[in-house]
């Protein structure tokens, strides 16, 4: 039975439940354009942002976060930025999309660091079963992390989202510069006092931790033609130097970024 995918892309896992695919946008301000899920989908961007817009929620999706769409669902996505993205699709069908049903409901999430390991393991393994299984857990696992949703919903207005979102979109364009609060601040016309409690409010996070996040994800899925440039890519999405990037990648993944890269991480 064949798939009817959203937009051309190179497969890596094609089976009769479960199809998993790249797709790459290129870097260009595009208008909205309105989608439809035909299956659940899992959305896991490795470089880039866009807006999604789904009836009145408005997110944005950047390599620390995840979309997640059941059938039927139609969506507005926009490109607002110059960065081209490169992102990993995971369609669900049939039995299984029916395993996950009374969990799964159309979302942006953060990803975790170990559903980010896994998904960079997805991307390297060759053996067709092993990318499979890799892939099921990557799945089953979002779908653990999603179900204790924090709710902040009570005390969120429509205002401190939008400079939350703001705030977000200048971090996941901006993120390899020496950025500053009262530099991020200015930018979404806020005191740096209340652009950091709002994030905080909304997020559960700090401005300084949503930051470093954003720049562990592009060093994560740069590793695979790093070799021998750690240095390189630590400076080149943000970091100070090689051993601040080495420590914050042991913090958030347990291991180093040249053990990663080798597989013994």
């Amino acid at each position: 039975m064949s798939w009817d995918l959203p937009s051309p892309m190179r497969p890596l896992v094609e089976g009769n439940e479960l199809f998993v695919g790249e797709w790459t946008c290129p870097g260009a301000r595009q208008a909205r354009t309105l989608e439809q899920a035909h299956y659940v989908e899992l959305d896991l961007l490795r470089a880039g942002m866009h807006v999604r817009t789904l009836g009145r929620q408005r997110s944005v999706v950047d390599p620390t976060t995840a979309a997640l769409q059941v059938p039927g669902d139609e969506y507005w996505m926009a490109s607002t930025g110059e960065q081209p993205q490169r992102s990993t699709l995971l369609l669900l069908r049939g039995a299984l999309a029916e395993e996950l049903g009374p969990h799964v409901r159309a979302q942006v999430l953060q990803v975790s660091a170990e559903v980010a390991r896994l998904h960079f393991k997805l991307l390297r393994d060759t053996d067709p079963l092993a990318r499979e299984e890799v892939a099921l857990a990557l799945v089953h696992r979002f779908v653990r992390d999603a179900a204790p949703e924090r709710t902040r919903a009570a005390s969120v207005t429509p205002a401190w989202r939008q400079l939350t979102e703001e705030l977000q979109h200048q971090v996941a364009t901006r993120f390899a510069e020496r950025l500053t609060l009262e530099a991020l601040a200015s930018e979404v016309h806020a005191s740096p006092f209340h652009a950091s409690r709002v994030f905080h409010a909304v997020t559960g996070e700090t401005l300084h931790r949503h930051l470093t996040r954003v720049r562990l994800r592009a060093a994560l899925f740069e590793l695979e033609e790093a070799s021998g440039r750690l240095t390189d890519v630590a400076l080149g999405v943000g970091f100070s130097s090689h051993s601040h990037f080495t420590s914050a990648f042991r913090q958030e993944f347990g291991c180093t970024p040249s053990a990663l890269a080798r597989g013994r991480g």
